[in-house]
């Protein structure tokens, strides 16, 4: 299949210590070396968190990096022709403000502005068993709700085979240790890469296809 056009592409991160963020970032990276345009945005994060450290020099960093992002809203959903949306895990679960977001932005499932996108998810973990595939599998539901078209990172990517920490066929993630000490490596960061890069291609091949579920439902009915 021939590519046709550029793509544009909406990273929607939710970050603490700056995990997340860094994974974001490379996201971002690889599909802006594929020629997409690239939004790298924020959800809001709501006070108080009590599995936050605010007191941890890396937190305090990564906020300020943070909140200088752009914060994401349905329209940065409607302008891309791929999504890429990612927090830290929460007891093998997406984050409170993640989800907020998505609650926020269901009006698009109404309409159906979706139908046809391409989607792909990343999250961090402190442990290793820390549920971060449970996530990645969270982070994808909403994206077959709304009809898109859900990518991963294949084992053609050799990092993918090489990491020791995180990384998966299911998206991009990371696994710092409970006190960051692990950091991100260099196969993690080439995975979220990957996984930017195949979302800005496959996306520039694809039409969306956006039809109305109420509309859906009325004939339904009929």
């Amino acid at each position: 299949m021939t590519r046709e056009k550029k793509s544009n592409v909406s990273v929607i991160v939710d970050s603490r210590y700056g995990t997340t963020l860094s994974l974001a970032k490379a996201i971002a990276e690889g599909a802006a070396r594929e020629g997409a345009e690239v939004r790298l945005l924020r959800v809001d994060i709501e006070e108080p968190e009590f599995s936050v450290d605010t007191e941890r020099a890396d937190f305090v960093a990564a906020q300020q990096e943070y909140h200088n992002l752009p914060r994401a809203s349905a329209d940065d959903l409607q302008w891309a022709d791929g999504i890429i949306w990612g927090s830290p895990t929460r007891y093998g679960l997406m984050s409170t403000p993640l989800r907020a977001f998505i609650d926020e932005v269901a009006p698009l499932w109404r309409a159906g502005a979706l139908i046809g996108k391409v989607g792909a998810v990343f999250t961090s973990t402190g442990g290793m068993h820390s549920g971060n595939e449970m996530t990645l599998m969270s982070l994808m539901m909403p994206f077959m709700q709304h009809g898109m078209i859900v990518l991963g990172v294949p084992h053609s990517e050799p990092a993918l085979i090489k990491t020791r920490k995180g990384g998966a066929p299911y998206g991009a993630s990371a696994v710092t240790g409970f006190d960051g000490t692990l950091g991100v490596d260099e196969n993690e960061l080439t995975i979220a890469a990957t996984l930017g890069a195949r979302v800005a291609r496959v996306s520039s091949q694809i039409e969306a296809e956006p039809a109305s579920v109420d509309v859906a439902a009325a004939s339904a009915k009929a």
